[in-house]
Parts: structure tokens; sequence; C-alpha cells
């Protein structure tokens, strides 16, 4: 078995809230739907905005170690 290694850099991605003046956080509540994929259902701490992703948030997330950048920006 052959493998190759490569450096990566982990980031903690948080979904934030759209809502007009919110700027919330949205977190998972659990609550998961099943069809082809499944969805998860999310609420803002702050507006009560709920919404629906295919994954659960927040979450790390690897990048490459090169997509970050001086000012800590990341693609």
């Amino acid at each position: 078995m052959h493998f190759r290694e490569e450096p990566v850099t982990p980031v903690y991605r948080h979904w934030m809230c759209e809502q007009v003046d919110c700027n919330g956080e949205l977190l998972s509540t659990g609550e998961g739907i099943t069809r082809l994929s499944t969805r998860w259902k999310h609420r803002c701490g702050k507006c009560g905005h709920e919404d629906w992703a295919d994954a659960t948030y927040p979450r790390v997330a690897y990048l490459p170690i090169d997509a970050i950048g001086p000012d800590d920006s990341y693609t």
C-alpha cells in the first residue's frame, strides 16, 4: 500500500446567519431528514432563523497549508 502525506491546516468553520442585521451563528439542532442524502436542521442563536444544510455546523475543515494567507484568510 502506498500513501502520500501532505501538511494541512485545521480551521473551525462556522455558519453565520445572513438575516438582515443579525450576524448570529447557525448551530445544528441535531434534527435530520434523510431522502437521497441527509440534511441537518440549524437554528440561529441570535434571531432564531432556521435553515437546512448537508453537514452539521460548526465543524472542523482541513485546508492545504498553502491555502492560508498572511492575514489568516483562506480560499
